[in-house]
């Protein structure tokens, strides 16, 4: 009797106390399709591989989508553990460390297809006048923010491609994959040219200093599982699976 009221305390025991829960992190990014995007299944193949790469250093992970310019504040400000996918930027090292790179983005402009623009350099951009759409707080390719061209900025990539073929800028200045992928599902894919790639910059997850738990831990724990992914073969699989080139 004694033995079978001992069994029962333990079984409560058991339903009472929860499972271990494993450490839950807050990635803040924006949408960028078709790398990742809220309306795109998991996410998009980008935060997929973020998701699988944390999971294999035991996280669970809570994605939460804003504008680009505030998920930059926010992650300033330690509200979030990880910015997922961000390119370099020598003013960010004091408060973000970026992981290894997830791929590679392709960087340049898009130009009308029945406009017969050639691409010199920056400075014959600036002496014709040439208008370009850029994104706010995006990170620019090389030299293009001293070549004092002529830039209308928005807030996100799709704005400056409808922009771009409804002829109110002349280049936008955008990812060669996002550009195509987003006039795709408008049907105006074909209104567009790649006209030049200006700089190839590695995709990466930052990783905030500034919140809470121990940053170190967790940049080395997504570059390790990030390892173990691509030695699978799961990034490669991944990307494949939603056409995209890396």
């Amino acid at each position: 009797m004694k033995k079978l009221l001992w069994l029962a305390i333990i079984g409560e025991l058991i339903f009472t106390f929860p499972a271990f829960a494993s450490e839950k992190l807050r990635i803040y990014t924006n949408n960028y399709e078709p790398y990742y995007g809220e309306n795109m299944a998991d996410f998009g193949p980008v935060i997929k591989i973020t998701r699988l790469a944390f999971r294999e250093a035991g996280y669970d992970v809570e994605v939460k989508f804003r504008p680009w310019a505030r998920v930059i504040k926010e992650g300033q400000d330690g509200e979030c553990d990880v910015i997922a996918n961000i390119w370099f930027d020598k003013g960010r090292e004091g408060w973000m460390a970026l992981s290894a790179a997830i791929l590679e983005n392709e960087i340049g402009f898009y130009k009308r297809k029945n406009d017969d623009l050639v691409f010199k350099d920056y400075a014959d951009l600036k002496a014709k006048g040439i208008a370009i759409g850029t994104v706010r707080a995006y990170i620019s390719p090389e030299g293009f923010d001293q070549a004092g061209l002529k830039t209308e900025e928005v807030t996100e990539d799709l704005l400056n491609m409808r922009k771009l073929v409804n002829h109110r800028i002349r280049l936008a200045l955008v990812d060669r994959q996002v550009g195509a992928y987003l006039l795709k599902k408008e049907g105006r894919e074909n209104d567009i040219d790649w006209l030049v790639t200006l700089q190839k910059i590695p995709l990466r997850n930052g990783i905030m200093k500034n919140a809470k738990g121990d940053w170190k831990k967790k940049l080395a724990d997504f570059n390790k599982g990030l390892a173990i992914l691509k030695g699978k073969g799961v990034v490669a699989r991944v990307l494949k699976e939603h056409h995209l080139r890396h």
